[in-house]
């Protein structure tokens, strides 16, 4: 089976998230931060008179590499919390992949913990991160986005 996913990267690495979970991808223009939002949420944007909570890709996935890209952008994505934007520091492209060539994740890859994979693919030289976009938040972490006043 086929399978389309966005590419977006991090740091040094590539991840991929599966194209159906992404609603759009924006420039960062700032977020504005909430004091009552939970801690994992960097800040909220408002997009067409929506109010999205935003999670620092970066911060979330390997809080030690701290320092980002100068233009982010915003990956929004459909998440069992609701819309999220993705803080990203490129989005490169689309990228077809055959389910064989999925490979199952080890516990840690490049200082990314394999909880947060879904898998790795490799195409050429290039080696993507298959990111699990409903384990960046636990379950808690969801219930508590859901309920939050982030407005």
């Amino acid at each position: 089976m086929t399978l389309r996913f966005i590419a977006f990267r991090v740091g040094t690495e590539t991840f991929l998230i599966d194209i159906m979970a992404v609603r759009q991808v924006v420039m960062h223009s700032g977020v504005a931060h909430v004091p009552t939002a939970p801690a994992f949420i960097e800040g909220v944007m408002v997009l067409r008179s929506e109010v999205i909570p935003v999670i620092d890709v970066r911060v979330r996935i390997n809080p030690q590499r701290q320092s980002g890209t100068d233009q982010p952008l915003i990956v929004l994505t459909q998440t069992p919390a609701g819309v999220v934007g993705l803080k990203v520091d490129e989005v490169r492209r689309l990228v077809t992949v055959n389910s064989e060539e999925l490979m199952p994740a080890p516990a840690m890859v490049r200082g990314v913990r394999g909880e947060f994979l879904v898998a790795i693919a490799q195409q050429g030289e290039e080696i993507f991160l298959v990111l699990d976009i409903n384990s960046l938040l636990t379950s808690d972490e969801q219930r508590e986005l859901r309920t939050a006043t982030l407005s």
